[in-house]
């Protein structure tokens, strides 16, 4: 092989991973995690769950709603349900044995619609008492949280085990 041949490959090579690189930027993303945190109201200290929304992209992502997710009442779903999910659906089955619920069902704001800029956060407090108000129902103490964009594409939180609150 001659140097000519090296340098070709080196160049598409090159432009391959600037292409996946500027595709990666191009794509707007969004973080959702849960976390343990205290707020302050009327001088008192209150124990709760933080819902955190993270933009890391380069864009500026539009929100339509943050809401919570309670297991279902029928147990974590087993491997046969989820391998007939994904043939049925042609999709993973990330939200099977967990109940979409709302917010505003619980007198708690999400601040949504919002236009979350690149680099920045939202955070919702949830205070403990809503949290034991969520989970009553529920036999297992674990919570999950989605944001959705106005393009209807759904981003999941791992699963928080909310047992010091139930």
């Amino acid at each position: 092989m001659k140097i000519t041949d090296y340098l070709a490959i080196y160049a598409a090579c090159l432009s391959s991973i600037v292409f996946l690189w500027n595709v990666r930027r191009a794509t707007s993303r969004v973080r959702i995690e849960l976390v343990f945190g205290l707020e302050e109201v009327e001088g008192e200290s209150i124990g709760g769950i933080y819902v955190i929304v993270r933009n890391p992209s380069a864009q500026t992502v539009h929100l339509a709603s943050v809401s919570p997710l309670i297991p279902s009442e029928s147990g974590p779903p087993s491997i046969l349900e989820k391998i007939q999910h994904i043939v049925k659906y042609r999709r993973w089955p990330v939200s099977l044995g967990w109940v979409h619920t709302s917010f505003s069902y619980f007198d708690i704001d999400d601040g949504c619609p919002l236009s979350l800029e690149a680099g920045r956060s939202h955070q919702i407090f949830v205070p403990e008492e809503k949290i034991k108000e969520i989970l009553k129902k529920s036999e297992r103490k674990e919570l999950r949280a989605v944001v959705q964009d106005e393009l209807w594409r759904d981003k999941y939180s791992k699963t928080f085990f909310a047992g010091s609150f139930g």
